[in-house]
């Protein structure tokens, strides 16, 4: 930041004299981006926001002084389609639902949120919501109302439950929820029936529901990290399409084969998606052979 060119007025505004280093100030606060505006005419943050409200993207990521909330400046952009607000040091999301009508991509990873505003449930456009790394240890309800959604990342948060309602998310795909503290998935979650990938990995997951079977697009379920999950359910072995599951030892027999009910629907189909990938390599003369 230019502090040493700063007006007096922009100076007293960020708590520091002209010519002081604002690192080094103790009195030093994270701004928000309009507040940085008014106050300094930050040229760098200026620009940001003109192209921003051209192009319907900003990207404010490891911002110094860090962001503490989601910029004011941001929340009034009727045209922002795509917003990356990572690395900062964000611990609420209030007033994101006055983006319900543009808004189709939001980065919040790696902050420090702890709840959310239930107003994203209003985010009908939104496509892909990144949460990771943050504290959150639970997802508002209304959250289900984001009827777009493909794309849902929660890993590395302290989650103990997921929507009870998370079935509404029709267009979801893909769902991330490694490292946190689920113990169940609601029944509900065998209406997801477009989710193609599930990661669930080190959670505290005992088992899974028989609803499952109702994800009928399936293909790959990570569930490793998990050490006193049972086996998995038959259904949904038998009635998806999965192919790659990723579990614990004490789930795999001595032959490394998945075991349980419905476990042979799944290995012929495992040994059918390892025969096509073997010949896609061969054909694409990945593999080498020593005579």
């Amino acid at each position: 930041l230019p502090w040493q060119h700063c007006s007096p007025a922009a100076a007293a505004a960020l708590k520091f004299s002209p010519g002081a280093h604002p690192l080094r100030s103790r009195h030093l606060r994270a701004r928000s981006l309009s507040e940085l505006l008014l106050d300094m005419g930050n040229t760098n943050s200026s620009k940001r926001l003109e192209r921003a409200d051209k192009t319907g993207v900003l990207v404010l990521i490891n911002q110094m002084p860090p962001l503490t909330k989601v910029p004011d400046a941001a929340l009034t952009m009727a045209t922002l389609r795509t917003l990356d607000l990572s690395h900062n040091l964000i611990a609420h999301a209030r007033g994101i639902g006055g983006l319900r009508g543009s808004l189709t991509s939001l980065t919040l990873a790696h902050n420090r949120i702890t709840e959310l505003d239930p107003t994203i449930g209003t985010l009908v456009k939104l496509e892909l919501l990144d949460l990771r790394n943050n504290r959150l240890t639970t997802l508002p309800a209304p959250i289900v109302g984001c009827a777009r959604l493909k794309k849902l990342h929660l890993d590395h948060n302290v989650i103990t439950e997921l929507p009870s309602a998370i079935g509404d998310l029709a267009a979801l795909a893909i769902l991330t929820a490694a490292h946190n503290k689920l113990a169940t998935l609601p029944d509900d979650f065998g209406r997801l029936a477009t989710l193609v990938e599930a990661d669930l990995s080190s959670n505290d997951l005992a088992m899974l529901p028989s609803s499952l079977g109702g994800c009928k697009r399936l293909r790959l379920l990570k569930l490793s990290g998990n050490p006193n999950l049972a086996p998995l359910p038959a259904p949904l072995l038998t009635e998806t399409p999965l192919d790659r599951v990723e579990v614990d030892d004490h789930l795999l027999g001595s032959d490394g084969l998945l075991g349980g009910e419905g476990a042979d629907a799944y290995n012929a189909r495992r040994k059918l998606r390892q025969d096509k990938e073997l010949v896609s390599k061969l054909h694409g003369g990945d593999l080498k052979f020593s005579t």
